[in-house]
């Protein structure tokens, strides 16, 4: 009795020591990003039990955080790519979401000391033979989290394919179905999803050893130094190796969480120049892309579109519902929803698409149900005098569309289908959530990697605008060309 009574005293002279900043103190709340699309072990929602809320590993350090600073944490959601500029810009008072302390982040961010050593771990699918380094991934489609360490790791060695997702189970799927070779994830992901993917398998030893670390603003040495000091005391009184050993994350390196060369790792100013040369080189790339999936898919729609519009005007009554159910079902959902049942959904039945035919698919599809109204709406205005007219004249009903009321319905859907496919330059970007790296993509990882969002962003502003302001101005020639022929 009188140890416990003696292990509570040292606690509670430890928590005493944790100093919070008083405006923290005032509000009673720090308020912490995190991203629960990403998934276990982190912050996620329990699928047997969804209303209870977020659970993970990151969710009760948290708790435990706010027990000994004194305060209540609050959780903010925000993408795991956002997650240092939700903290620059004051959205949250620190950001916990299986972070980095790397070089480029602390250009913006400080860094409190580690709270977990994690390592790098290989995953290929079945079938795959000859990898089990990443000398072996030489060649080979690797899938990765964006902007992780995984993903600089593949970066740094230049002769892999590199496949980027939004979360770590995008990317273990496209591994399942046979997309890419393998994937390279943190060993906590990697065992935590792994019940979710029995069918991959993972080799060699974990790798590269590294840290999670808490980001706080540059101008927040005190919060940082509160924070460190409760680390410190969860450290101590195994608070850490409690929550760990519950989500089976605790390893021998977690010991090393109160050595002093541990605890100085994430600690320090990082250097971030951008390259402009590479830079301009990536953006001109993901714009080439971006006008070459928008033109197939907009030469589809057209197509699709021309042939759903004669469909709801002249075919037989199954068709034309069937038409019509096509129009209200891809208008009235999410082109988003689309694009993943194409890509993600289709392999559940035996049907794979590369990323850039979904995109195309998906974007045409789309956009066919739009383009139908249109088309249909400027055949429709042909007034129905003109169509007897040139029947009377001898003309058949083929001849009466090609000569007379497709020239006079194309100049009235001009202005409208010019306005759709320009959109479309723009909606193209959807592609990004399907592992196409196009123009706004490669804008994004490059601004999150530099933090040069406002340089960044005027150069890819200006290449959308290189892309669409010169089919803008052909469709202004052609219509006044159009005006010229009919006077």
């Amino acid at each position: 009795m009188l140890r416990v009574l003696v292990c509570l005293a040292f606690c509670a002279a430890s928590l005493a020591q944790v100093q919070l900043p008083q405006r923290y103190r005032d509000a009673g709340v720090l308020r912490w990003a995190s991203d629960a699309e990403g998934g276990a072990p982190f912050v996620f929602l329990d699928p047997s039990r969804p209303d209870r809320g977020e659970i993970g590993f990151e969710v009760d350090l948290a708790q435990e955080l706010g027990a000994a600073l004194g305060v209540r944490m609050e959780r903010v959601q925000t993408q795991f790519a956002n997650l240092v500029q939700s903290v620059t810009r004051g959205d949250c008072d620190l950001a916990m979401n299986g972070l980095e302390p790397t070089q480029d982040r602390r250009e913006y961010v400080r860094f409190t000391r580690p709270y977990y050593i994690f390592l790098q771990q290989l995953s290929v699918g079945p079938g795959v033979t000859g990898m089990r380094t990443l000398a072996d991934c030489k060649g080979r489609r690797v899938g990765v989290l964006g902007e992780s360490l995984s993903h600089k790791l593949l970066q740094e060695r230049g002769d892999v394919e590199i496949v980027v997702y939004e979360s770590n189970v995008l990317a273990y799927q496209d591994v399942v179905n046979g997309r890419t070779d393998a994937s390279l994830a943190d060993l906590p992901i990697a065992r935590a999803l792994r019940p979710m993917f029995p069918q991959l398998k993972d080799v060699g030893e974990p790798f590269h050893p590294f840290y999670y670390a808490i980001a706080v603003k540059l101008d927040a040495a005190d919060l940082q130094q509160a924070v460190d000091d409760a680390l410190g005391l969860l450290f101590r009184n195994g608070t850490l190796e409690r929550i760990y050993r519950k989500w089976d994350l605790w390893v021998d390196d977690e010991k090393r969480l109160g050595d002093a060369d541990v605890i100085a790792a994430s600690k320090g100013k990082g250097a971030n120049e951008l390259q402009w040369g590479p830079a301009l080189g990536l953006l001109g790339s993901g714009a080439l892309r971006t006008f070459l999936i928008s033109v197939a898919s907009f030469v589809l729609a057209v197509l699709f579109g021309l042939v759903i519009a004669l469909t709801r005007l002249h075919g037989p009554a199954p068709l034309r519902w069937c038409a019509l159910a096509y129009v209200e079902a891809l208008r009235g959902t999410p082109i988003l929803v689309q694009m993943l049942l194409l890509y993600y959904g289709l392999p559940e039945i035996g049907l794979s698409l590369d990323a850039v035919t979904a995109g195309i698919l998906g974007l045409s599809l789309n956009y066919a149900a739009y383009e139908a109204e249109v088309y249909r709406g400027a055949l429709s205005a042909i007034p129905r005098s003109q169509r007897e007219a040139a029947l009377a004249l001898g003309c058949t009903g083929a001849q009466t569309m090609r000569y007379v009321v497709v020239p006079q319905a194309l100049r009235l859907s001009l202005a409208p289908s010019t306005n759709d496919f320009i959109a479309l330059f723009k909606d193209s970007s959807i592609v990004m959530v399907i592992t196409v790296v196009e123009l706004t993509k490669q804008y994004s990882m490059l601004a999150q990697a530099s933090g040069r969002f406002i340089a960044l962003g005027f150069v890819t502003s200006g290449l959308y605008l290189a892309m669409s302001l010169p089919l803008a101005w052909l469709a202004r020639r052609f219509e006044r060309r159009l005006d010229k022929d009919r006077a």
